[in-house]
């Protein structure tokens, strides 16, 4: 008769803190894969893009070996990654009239999108691809060359200053406002300066570094203009985040502050597209009250002059 076997008794509380200890070895294990220091970190990297041989006391392959493996697989990620450009594309197409883009620009494209690998630049390629699939031309490469050596940080920082951007004037460029300037009123007006008020970008997710850093690539011009002096007897159109307003100055010789996208920037803002701020659009509207009688397109007045 085979052996009965004896129950094993456990204790509760030794097996509550044993349970504890490998939960808090499980933690810190958690906590030493989260925070590397960067001899790990770089060996990761280096492992990753195979080129880690030296880091190692024996070099199982030749050098030729595997620099051979190496542009392999760069070539098959390059691969996957016009792979995925087409098919985000093709997700975004639907029936729309299309043409044929030129075969110059589709061959630059294609040799600069295969280096993209961030999803979200990717999906913004995509985009391109669409726009000059339906309409040739949309895209020049002066632009696609810019768009390519740009960061994802920096794309991010062209997105927010189009979600602050608006239009006003003929020559429909996209403009940052950043205050305005009214001469005083009567025999003040020859003595004292202009009143000017202005509106801080920083509040709104666009601080003077990320403006900074589009003046550098060429997207925004460095210096701040001042439109023309504007007279009560002309409205002036201002059209942001897919409304308009009719703005009329109080006094003749205002004058409105703002930073002018260049025409590659304005080339590159049709493609990342404009997302509504309702918070900054009714600060703008409130600071430019201060000077202008200000009047959506519905027809109703947003503020007048107390």
């Amino acid at each position: 008769m085979a052996e009965q076997r004896k129950p094993v008794l456990i204790d509760v509380n030794e097996k509550a803190a044993s349970d504890t200890k490998k939960e808090a070895e499980n933690g810190h294990h958690r906590q030493e894969n989260h925070i590397k220091s960067s001899q790990h970190r770089l060996e990761a990297i280096a492992g990753f893009h195979h080129i880690d041989a030296m880091l190692h006391e024996v070099e199982h392959d030749s050098l030729t070996t595997r620099a051979a493996y190496r542009q392999l697989q760069l070539k098959q990620q390059q691969q996957a990654n016009l792979e995925k450009i087409i098919k985000l594309t093709h997700d975004l197409c639907r029936d729309e009239a299309s043409n044929s883009p030129d075969p110059d620009w589709l061959y630059r494209f294609f040799e600069m999108a295969k280096t993209i690998y961030g999803e979200a630049m990717q999906n913004l390629w995509a985009r391109i691809l669409k726009q000059e699939i339906i309409k040739p031309g949309s895209t020049s490469l002066k632009a696609l060359s810019l768009l390519e050596t740009m960061t994802q940080r920096e794309a991010q920082a062209l997105q927010r200053a189009c979600t602050l951007a608006c239009t006003f004037g003929s020559d429909g460029a996209n403009k940052l406002i950043t205050g305005f300037r009214q001469p005083e009123q009567g025999m003040k007006r020859w003595f004292k300066p202009d009143l000017a008020e202005r509106l801080a970008l920083g509040n709104y997710k666009l601080p003077f570094t990320d403006l900074m850093l589009l003046m550098d690539l060429g997207l925004i011009l460095r210096t701040e203009l001042e439109s023309g002096a504007m007279d009560p007897s002309a409205d002036l159109a201002l059209s942001g985040q897919g409304k308009t307003f009719m703005l009329t100055p109080f006094r003749k010789g205002t004058r409105i502050y703002y930073y002018r996208f260049s025409p590659t920037g304005n080339e590159l803002a049709k493609l990342v597209g404009q997302k509504t701020h309702p918070e900054y659009l009714d600060a703008l509207m409130a600071l430019l009250s201060h000077a202008f009688d200000v009047n959506s397109d519905v027809g109703s007045t947003v503020n007048t002059k107390a």
